[in-house]
């Protein structure tokens, strides 16, 4: 059976690469910031502000979730589903923005990069047609 992935556009594997940095660069930033935010929840808690640690505790929770879920998205731009990580992206980066400025904004630049992505292999030319056999 042969592989019907259509032939990469001009521009697509810079881009990609860019996709996949961010994401792992987000992956990280997560997972530290989602461990530094348990760290002030229970500190807070401690100290008896309640409303700083509920927030705090809300905000580890999301970043440990996108920490997550950053594999599937890497997942989805290898097998080239733009659109449909584009959606879920956005979605995520909301809430990163709310609950972790860092990994939100730059979950906001893959989505950027993503629809420039999206575009560039949408007008994408055909593959060339193989040329007909030689005449008898």
């Amino acid at each position: 059976m042969e592989n019907t992935v259509p032939p990469p556009a001009i521009g697509e594997s810079s881009k990609v690469r860019t996709v996949l940095d961010l994401l792992h660069i987000s992956k990280i930033l997560a997972l530290i910031i989602g461990i530094l935010l348990l760290i002030a929840a229970a500190w807070y808690g401690f100290t008896f502000s309640i409303l700083a640690a509920i927030y705090s505790v809300a905000a580890a929770v999301i970043n440990l979730l996108l920490y997550m879920r950053m594999d599937e998205f890497t997942a989805l731009v290898n097998n080239r589903r733009y659109p449909e990580l584009r959606d879920r992206i956005l979605i995520w980066a909301i809430l990163g923005i709310i609950f972790g400025v860092i990994v939100g904004i730059l979950l906001i630049i893959v989505y950027v990069e993503l629809d420039e992505l999206q575009r560039s292999t949408m007008y994408q030319q055909p593959p060339p047609t193989a040329p007909p056999p030689p005449p008898p």
